[in-house]
């Protein structure tokens, strides 16, 4: 189970840009603006790093940096940022209609024909990623991004780290900007 979450559900955990979802929640009683600087934690299974586990942070650490807040450790963080990861395989069952009996004749005629439904099942892989804000002081979470959407396969390393900004960068919109309430 966890070589196929890393080995193939992590070639970068999200499908095509057209399908992905991403859920934000909040804590609204949580004051954002004295928050200024960050850490990114992540678990590592068995010791295990992953490519894709660096790159996830690489970017969350890039995006955040713009937003104007600053990278430290753990123990000097104003907040944590968590994610995790998963792939799960899903099923989608497609209907469409099939022509049978007689169909049209050309040059004698028509013949009988009626339209029957025909279900088929596709399995595919669908991931996510979960990115938390987490209050160092309790392990609290105040923000909260899920991403959702079908597993993609790329081709080179590059195009695997842009989706990642990619995901990340549209996870993490609604943030806030340092100083500033959602």
């Amino acid at each position: 189970m966890l070589t196929r979450l890393f080995s193939v559900g992590l070639l970068i955990l999200l499908a095509g840009c057209s399908g992905m979802q991403v859920q934000r929640d909040y804590d609204p009683e949580f004051d954002f603006k004295p928050l200024e600087r960050f850490a990114v934690v992540y678990p590592l299974k068995d010791g295990i790093e992953t490519l894709t586990q660096s790159r996830i942070a690489s970017a969350i650490t890039a995006d955040m940096t713009k937003k104007g807040y600053l990278s430290a450790d753990k123990e000097h963080a104003d907040f944590v940022i968590v994610f995790h990861t998963d792939v799960t395989t899903r099923k989608q069952v497609t209907t469409d209609f099939q022509m049978v009996g007689f169909f049209p004749y050309y040059g004698y005629g028509y013949g009988a024909a009626m339209t029957v439904p025909v279900q088929r099942e596709y399995d595919y892989d669908e991931a996510k990623i979960i990115i938390d804000m987490l209050n160092p002081v309790g392990n609290r979470i105040f923000w909260r991004a899920v991403a959702t959407d079908r597993l993609k396969h790329f081709d080179t390393p590059q195009e695997r780290t842009a989706y990642i900004n990619k995901v990340v960068a549209e996870s993490l919109d609604a943030f806030p900007a340092r100083g500033l309430e959602p």
